[in-house]
């Protein structure tokens, strides 16, 4: 019997579309995947990182990081195990820091309250960190030899502050490097400005049909469901999660698959 992880039916389309897009043949360079939970988001980004190792890929689970540095040392992190020539993170950053203080402007030193400006000047002073190190990573990440493809899971587990950069700063800054392939999933999706919105085809993932359960039945070797897809589709409404979950739980009869 198959390994059920490896198992990936029914979304032909938009692994064709994701194809097209690493390999330059798509008007778009970049392709957002939504829909809501158990819908199959993830294991479609994940099916398109896997199928594209070779490319040159990265994979980063918004769910999981809490900063907007944590993407960007992920980035780094898997560039390095890549053999990209990334530097480490923390020596870049406190290179860019030591550089940026000696240019930023302090703003109006005689404001009334010090210490709500400093707090203004801090933000400053960090945000032109944060853009000088994602456009050093950035640049190392399209310089090298594979045209880079990036895949970012779980958008809508972001925080405000951080859909705000993604969308506003880090996608459009991937956007501008040509080359570069973007993915990213959501039970809601990014909505980017002019003129970057035109490199972006959202695709809404619908549930399961009744072939592609039968499939996933025979793939998986489950003789004693033949014949049940449409029960097991109608009872489960077709969302690719509840039927993985259903056949997680079977288990087949000895002497049968």
């Amino acid at each position: 019997m198959p390994n059920r992880e490896d198992v990936h039916v029914d979304r032909t389309e938009q692994l064709a579309h994701s194809a097209a897009v690493v390999d330059g043949s798509n008007a778009q360079q970049a392709l957002f995947f939504e829909g809501p939970e158990g819908i199959g988001k993830t294991r479609l980004l994940r099916e398109i990182h896997r199928r594209h190792v070779a490319a040159g890929v990265y994979y980063v689970d918004l769910e999981r990081v809490v900063e907007k540095d944590d993407v960007l040392r992920d980035l780094a992190r898997q560039a390095r195990r890549q053999d990209v020539p990334v530097p480490g993170y923390q020596a870049v950053r406190s290179q860019i820091a030591q550089s940026s203080t000696a240019t930023v402007n302090v703003h109006d030193m005689r404001a009334r309250n010090a210490n709500i400006q400093m707090v203004v000047n801090t933000s400053r002073d960090h945000k032109i960190q944060l853009d000088a190190m994602s456009d050093a990573l950035l640049d190392t990440l399209a310089g090298d030899p594979h045209n880079p493809v990036i895949c970012l899971d779980g958008f809508e587990h972001c925080e405000a502050p951080m859909r705000d950069w993604l969308g506003t700063d880090l996608l459009p800054d991937l956007l501008s490097r040509r080359g570069t392939s973007v993915f990213v999933a959501g039970r809601h999706v990014p909505r980017l400005a002019y003129p970057h919105v035109t490199a972006v085809h959202t695709m809404v993932l619908p549930p399961f049909g009744v072939d592609a359960v039968e499939e996933w039945i025979t793939t998986l070797g489950f003789d004693s469901l033949k014949g049940r897809a449409t029960s097991i589709h109608r009872s489960h409404h077709g969302i690719p999660g509840l039927i993985r979950e259903f056949l997680d739980l079977h288990i087949e009869p000895l002497g049968t698959g």
